[in-house]
């Protein structure tokens, strides 16, 4: 019997997981820190190619100058129990510090988001959320003294105390370990 197409794909990808379940450990395999060896990991499945099942539909670019903004958000992280979100924003020079980043806390379907700068990054995260503050764990970029790039890996807690549910006129930012 022969096999083409996607049911080909998926009876070769069944096959092959199946021979790879039978590759258990040997208990008395160890690796360098002497713990039991980690069996090694399954192939992934092939990727189904995706196959059309309705009409094709046509949208043109939005002309809203306010999206383009939005199109130039590069990373995010939500904080929806504090109506808050820390992102950024691509500019600046793209090899060092490129990562505009902001705090965004709401105030209301009317007025929107209050956004207020945090810092130019070449990395961020969010390590620790709280009651008005978070924790940013931060990477800044700097020219050295011969010319090459230096980083600098530091922490930074973001206060922002809402009074009567509404967001601060500014927040604070102070540098942590």
């Amino acid at each position: 019997m022969r096999l083409f197409g996607p049911a080909a794909v998926v009876l070769a990808s069944a096959f092959s997981l199946g021979l790879t379940a039978c590759d258990a450990p040997d208990p008395a395999t160890k690796n360098a820190a002497g713990r039991p060896a980690l069996p090694a990991r399954a192939a992934q499945p092939a990727l189904r190619h995706a196959v059309p099942i309705g009409p094709e539909e046509t949208r043109r670019a939005v002309e809203a100058a306010t999206l383009q903004e939005a199109a130039s958000v590069s990373q995010l992280h939500a904080i929806p129990a504090q109506d808050a979100k820390v992102f950024s924003v691509s500019g600046g020079d793209p090899a060092v510090n490129g990562l505009v980043t902001y705090l965004g806390l709401f105030v209301s379907p009317a007025e929107g988001w209050r956004v207020y700068p945090l810092g130019d990054f070449s990395a961020w995260r969010v390590s620790e959320t709280g009651p008005g503050r978070l924790v940013l764990n931060v990477r800044q970029d700097t020219a050295g003294p011969r010319g090459g790039i230096v980083s600098r890996d530091s922490r930074l807690i973001v206060g922002f105390a809402r009074s009567d549910g509404q967001a601060p006129v500014a927040v604070t930012v102070t540098p942590a370990r």
